[in-house]
């Protein structure tokens, strides 16, 4: 690695020896222009995949700066740490367990950023697989890369924004993202600070295709059905939302429309899981706005018939 490549694929892995060949298979078989690098920050994994990564770093010593932390950092600081390392004008995050469907998929989010020096990142398309059933989703954020930049700030400040298929600009992740702050706060999100001061200081852009795939699997931290875990990450977010609130002075619509999402998925998983007091509180919270899928979920967390429906209609997609 002499040259100063254009772009770094940032590459944050944990516990992937069943995903990441895929995912590396992907980054390899990028067509581009430019020169980029790949970038592994391995947060102490316990299974495979060091072995996996090793194999890979020594086959591509030019392109692969691969490094296993030796104690487990967590992923904010996992992140921060992999971005201090990477030279790239242009970083590109995906997960171990993540993959790129198209081979110039690089080039094209690479395209559309450089034209613009303002931009902080630009967000693209990704198709989503569960992978219990092998169900795909083509194209699953359409709407939200459609979507006007006014309603896209919008759901990045109210937390519904996957950030699956993000290209930043570094010089601006640096400038004005508050890593030290978060870091203090012993905060385990990691993208919803990174795009609420993006989009708070900077520009933003989409490109209107499906690039990415992103992996739905119980192992991964976000989707690991875990009742305590989800509930610690609920209520974190809703700390980092009014935090923001304050240092961004948000409109109140924000606050409001993120209570209102943030209760509908407690209700969610108090009928995943059964918890009747949660379903009663958060059915009752959300009085005015409520869909089907609410009523499903207050009688899964009521009944125990309706939460084996759930499993069904799960397992039947």
């Amino acid at each position: 690695m002499n040259s100063k490549p254009l772009l770094s694929v940032h590459l944050l892995t944990y516990n992937c020896e069943n995903y990441i060949e895929e995912t590396l298979q992907s980054i390899l078989r990028q067509k581009t222009s430019f020169d980029f690098e790949i970038i592994i920050g391995d947060d102490n994994s316990t299974d495979n995949t060091p072995n996996i990564l090793n194999q890979y770093a020594q086959q591509y010593p030019n392109l692969i700066d691969y490094r296993q932390n030796i104690t487990q950092l967590g992923i904010l600081k996992n992140f921060k740490t992999t971005l201090d390392r990477c030279r790239g004008d242009y970083v590109f995050d995906i997960a171990g367990d993540d993959y790129l469907k198209q081979d110039y998929a690089l080039q094209k989010m690479v395209d559309v950023i450089k034209k613009n020096p303002s931009l902080g990142f630009i967000d693209s398309g990704y198709d989503k697989l569960f992978t219990t059933t092998s169900k795909v989703i083509a194209f699953d954020n359409d709407s939200q890369i459609k979507s006007s930049k006014e309603y896209y700030k919008h759901l990045v400040l109210t937390g519904q924004i996957y950030p699956v298929g993000i290209c930043y600009n570094r010089v601006h992740l640096l400038n004005f993202v508050d890593f030290n702050t978060y870091l203090e706060m012993n905060i385990t999100i990691e993208d919803y600070p990174i795009l609420v001061d993006l989009v708070m200081n900077t520009d933003f852009d989409r490109v209107d295709e499906s690039l990415h795939v992103y992996r739905i699997h119980t192992d991964s931290y976000s989707n690991q059905k875990d009742f305590k875990l989800q509930l610690s990450l609920n209520k974190q977010m809703l700390n980092l939302v009014k935090f923001f609130s304050k240092k961004y002075n948000f409109l109140p619509k924000v606050m409001e429309d993120y209570e209102k999402y943030s209760n509908k998925s407690k209700l969610h998983l108090a009928g995943y899981f059964g918890d009747k007091v949660l379903g009663k509180a958060m059915f009752k919270s959300l009085k005015g706005s409520r869909t089907c899928f609410d009523f499903f979920n207050y009688l899964s967390s009521q009944f125990l018939l309706f939460r084996k429906l759930q499993f069904v209609f799960r397992k039947i997609k």
